[in-house]
């Protein structure tokens, strides 16, 4: 546990930069939530971080006519605070991340971030599991959301994702899972006929396994979206096959496709196309690296439609809590293509890299850089930014008793 002086130091800290913050300020991409110490039993993990960075396309545009765009340096603050309850037979995880960005000469693009997440697993028995977990982003800027089909603009935007489900172990060898899905996305303007709305969903797969390395099995799925105040609606159902393998102890790699069937109720249209997803996620002592293809059909946030989706995605995570010397990097491609419509597609790059250095085990300094990119024709033309910056991050946990 905490001293009683490094706490008070932590708090007061904590106190002095969100007064001083006064007005919002950052266009920096922030990770969702803190590290996780697995403390047993309740724990609070409370947290800031501070620094100043470089954003090299404030307006989120294209370039002007010698190749320029308006950039602009800034001042970033985070606050932040994580709980955690760890058991025998039950894990949760909540918290929230603001982060308050106040630029040096642009001050009317001073902004805030919004960031809360929750994550419960319950085991209610040794072959039953479930769990509920739910993640809001709200942010000033499109580019900061990973959703297929999104134009980069400098518009308000939220995003939130519920999700429920039971994993269910019916027999030695026969796994069920499910998982009921809620997203929400909102847009506080709507310079590019955005449409926000709701996307319900709700997934089933049944698997055998056959010996500790191989299984195999089938999924069945269903979403119902309702954007522009119910203008457009679209119906998705995916019927497939999955496979999993264990090429080693910390290495798996998981396969499914199946044909999606889509009814698009606006212009009473249906259609059916492949769908495929595969996964590579190998797990180290120090680090986990991960790797992802997809291709699928989703509801598309401009204009209304459906867009055919390819996405291509990679990670590296190496915890701070057990490397003094850390790195984490992702990138993610997406190609979002109208679907029966006579529009160009969006083709939309992010990568964001984190390497920092765990000066002591509850303060560390950070250097982050953030790149977005869009060939997007619908807002003019490609639009590219860079975020780069230094910043210092004070957390540590300290335990409930």
């Amino acid at each position: 546990m905490l001293s009683s002086c490094r706490v008070l130091t932590l708090f007061a800290t904590v106190a002095a930069l969100c007064a001083g913050a006064g007005a919002p300020a950052s266009a920096q991409q922030a990770t969702s939530e803190l590290e996780s110490w697995r403390v047993p039993g309740w724990s609070f993990t409370p947290g800031v971080a501070i620094g100043v960075a470089f954003d090299s396309n404030v307006a989120i545009a294209g370039p002007d006519q010698f190749g320029n765009t308006a950039s602009d340096r800034l001042i970033e603050i985070e606050p932040m605070g994580q709980l955690e309850y760890f058991s025998a037979r039950t894990s949760l995880s909540t918290g929230y991340r603001g982060s308050l960005h106040r630029y040096f000469e642009l001050s009317d693009l001073d902004g805030i971030d919004h960031r809360m997440y929750l994550t419960l697993r319950h085991r209610v028995s040794r072959r039953v599991s479930v769990f509920v977990d739910d993640s809001f982003h709200q942010a000033p800027t499109t580019d900061a959301l990973e959703l297929n089909g999104l134009p980069f603009v400098r518009t308000g935007s939220r995003h939130n994702m519920l999700g429920a489900g039971v994993d269910a172990r019916l027999t030695r060898a026969l796994d069920l899972r499910s998982r009921y899905e809620m997203t929400l996305v909102d847009f506080l303007a709507d310079p590019v006929a955005l449409t926000g709305g709701f996307i319900h969903g709700a997934t089933a797969g049944l698997t055998h396994r056959f010996g500790t390395r191989f299984s195999a099995g089938g999924e069945y799925g269903i979403r119902r979206a309702d954007l522009n105040d119910g203008t457009n609606e679209y119906l998705f159902q995916n019927v497939g096959g999955v496979v999993q393998y264990r090429t080693g102890e910390n290495t798996t790699f998981d396969l499914s496709g199946g044909a999606t069937y889509l009814i698009d109720r606006s212009r009473d249209l249906s259609r059916t196309g492949p769908y495929l997803k595969a996964l590579l996620v190998h797990r180290a002592a120090r680090a986990t690296v991960g790797g992802e293809y997809q291709r699928s059909y989703t509801p598309s946030f401009t204009l209304g439609g459906i867009q055919r989706s390819h996405v291509v995605r990679g990670y590296v995570d190496m915890p701070f809590s057990r490397n003094r010397f850390y790195v984490q990097e992702s990138a993610a491609w997406r190609r979002a293509d109208p679907f029966g419509l006579d529009r160009a597609g969006l083709a939309s790059t992010w990568v964001r890299s984190t390497l920092g250095y765990a000066i002591r085990r509850w303060v560390r300094l950070e250097a982050n850089h953030t790149f977005t990119r869009q060939n997007n024709r619908l807002a003019g033309g490609k639009v590219t930014r860079h975020v780069a910056g230094l910043q210092l991050v004070v957390s540590e946990p300290m335990r409930i008793r």
